[in-house]
C-alpha cells in the first residue's frame, strides 16, 4: 500500500507514526467499513463495532479484548459498548480503583488492570499481582485459594475490611476465563488501526494491495471487488498497455492485475510488461504478437486475456 500511494500520489506515509485521532479513520470504524482491516472484518465483529462506536484508540485496543468467547459468554462486549455509548450507567467497585478501570468504563478487561487492582486495594506487590494473575490462568483451585486469604488480609490491613476483600475476590476469580493481556490487545489494536488509517484515507491503493494480496483466492478476491464497489471506487478490467502483474492504481482508478487472471502467470506477465517498456504501448494485436517474446504467446495464455477484456 505505501510503495503504491508513494507511486502513485508521490506521498511518503509514515506508517509508524500515524495519529491516533484520525477523524476519517474513526469515520470508516463508526460505519463499520471494515471488510479488509485486520482483526475487525468478521459479521459479528463488525456489529459489534456499529454497537460500540469506538472514538478513541483505547476502544480499539478493547474491540481486540472482548471480542472472544470468555468476554462475550459474560456480556462484557455489550456493557462495554453500552456504558461507552451512555446506554447503562458506568459504575466502580470502589471509588479507589476508579483510575485504574475508567479507560474501560469500569469494566476489567484486561490482566494489567487485576495487577494494579490487587496491589491497590490488597497491598500486592508487582510480582504477587503476576503470580495472582498466573494462578488465576492456570485455574489452580488451592493456589487461588491461598490468593483469596491473602487478598481478603490485605484488603483489611488497608481499611478495606475483609468482607469487601472476599466480593472483590469473587469478581475477581472469574476474570481469569476472559482476561486478556493489554499489551497482546494494544499491539493487535494498532495494527487494526494502522490498516484502518490506510483504508480510510488511501483507500484505492490499500483495496489494491488487498486484491493483490488474494489474487489466488478467488472468494476473497469478490468480497474485496464487491468493497470496491461499495466504496464507489472503480476498477478497470486488465489492460495490455495499463495492467502491471499487481493491481496498481492510476487517476484514482483501480487497474486490474494482469497475473490475476487465470492461466497467466507472473513470469508471463514480466514479458509482456518488459515489450512494453521497452517499445512503448501495443498498436494492435499483431504489434503485441511481433514484440513479445514467445514464451508469452502460448495459446491458453492469449485466450485468458481475451476473456479477460
Amino acid at each position: 500500500t505505501l510503495k503504491l500511494i508513494e507511486k502513485s500520489q508521490g506521498i511518503k506515509v509514515d506508517i509508524d507514526n500515524v495519529p491516533l485521532d484520525d477523524e476519517k479513520t474513526f469515520e470508516l470504524l463508526k460505519k463499520a467499513q471494515t471488510i479488509g482491516v485486520f482483526q475487525l472484518e468478521g459479521g459479528p465483529m463488525r456489529s459489534l463495532i456499529r454497537s460500540l462506536q469506538p472514538s478513541s484508540f483505547e476502544d480499539v485496543a478493547a474491540l481486540v479484548a472482548l471480542y472472544r468467547p470468555g468476554p462475550m459468554a459474560a456480556n462484557m462486549h455489550l456493557d462495554y459498548a453500552d456504558r461507552k455509548n451512555g446506554r447503562k450507567p458506568v459504575t466502580y467497585y470502589h471509588e479507589d480503583v476508579k483510575e485504574i478501570l475508567e479507560p474501560s468504563f469500569g469494566l476489567m478487561i484486561y490482566q494489567e488492570q487485576l495487577m494494579r487492582v490487587a496491589q491497590k486495594l490488597a497491598g500486592y506487590s508487582l510480582e504477587e499481582a503476576d503470580n495472582l494473575r498466573k494462578a488465576m490462568g492456570k485455574k489452580k483451585r488451592e493456589i487461588i485459594q491461598a490468593h483469596r486469604e491473602k487478598f481478603a488480609q490485605g484488603c483489611e490491613d488497608r481499611g478495606y475490611g475483609t468482607k469487601f476483600g472476599h466480593e472483590m475476590f469473587d469478581i475477581i476469580e472469574p476474570f481469569a476465563d476472559y482476561s486478556f493481556n493489554k499489551s497482546h490487545s494494544v499491539g493487535y489494536g494498532y495494527i487494526a488501526y494502522q490498516t484502518a488509517y490506510l483504508k480510510a484515507n488511501y483507500p484505492q491503493e490499500y483495496l489494491s494491495a488487498l486484491l493483490t494480496s488474494t489474487k489466488g483466492d478467488k472468494d476473497k478476491s469478490a468480497i474485496y471487488l464487491a468493497e470496491c464497489r461499495q466504496m464507489g471506487i472503480d476498477v478497470h478490467v486488465p489492460d495490455i498497455n495499463e495492467s502491471d502483474s499487481d493491481f496498481t492504481v492510476h487517476e484514482g482508478v483501480i487497474r486490474f492485475g494482469m497475473s490475476a487472471v487465470r492461466n497467466v502467470g507472473a513470469g508471463i506477465v514480466a514479458l509482456i510488461v518488459q515489450a512494453r517498456e521497452e517499445g512503448g504501448d501495443f498498436k494492435d494485436f499483431y504489434d503485441f504478437c511481433e514484440r513479445v517474446d514467445t514464451g508469452a504467446l502460448n495459446k491458453r495464455t492469449i485466450e485468458s486475456l481475451i476473456k479477460a477484456g
